[in-house]
């Protein structure tokens, strides 16, 4: 079962299409109200995943994704410090090999799905 990802943010790197070669299906929105669509409409996402390369990531950005999403946020971090990285459940520092965020960004969702079953079962 390959796991479904939403991105946000200019993709300079191609990091989008490491993920799609790694197995990842990737959803890209395109603004703001794409990714609020995108996340009322899916149940299935399995991670919204932010990319800061060229600019900063809006702060109504991180609001649609943390009003409408229960699941792990991530961040591609640029070169100089994010505003709101405390809000980032993984924040991937700039020039990480894809073989370290691939496992980095698998785990993160896996403590996030262990964690859902928990509550589930309790």
């Amino acid at each position: 079962m390959s796991l479904k990802i939403l991105t946000f943010g200019y993709d300079a790197c191609h990091r989008w299409a490491v993920m799609r070669f790694a197995g990842f299906r990737v959803d890209e929105c395109e603004s703001i109200r794409d990714l609020r669509q995108k996340l009322m409409a899916s149940t299935d996402v399995d991670a919204v995943i932010m990319v800061e390369d060229i600019v900063s990531i809006p702060s109504e950005a991180i609001i649609a994704a943390k009003s409408y999403f229960h699941g792990p946020l991530v961040l591609f971090e640029s070169r100089c410090a994010a505003e709101n990285e405390h809000v980032f459940d993984l924040r991937v520092p700039n020039l990480t090999e894809p073989s370290e965020w691939l496992q980095r960004i698998q785990a993160v969702i896996g403590n996030y799905a262990r964690a859902r079953s928990a509550k589930l079962r309790n």
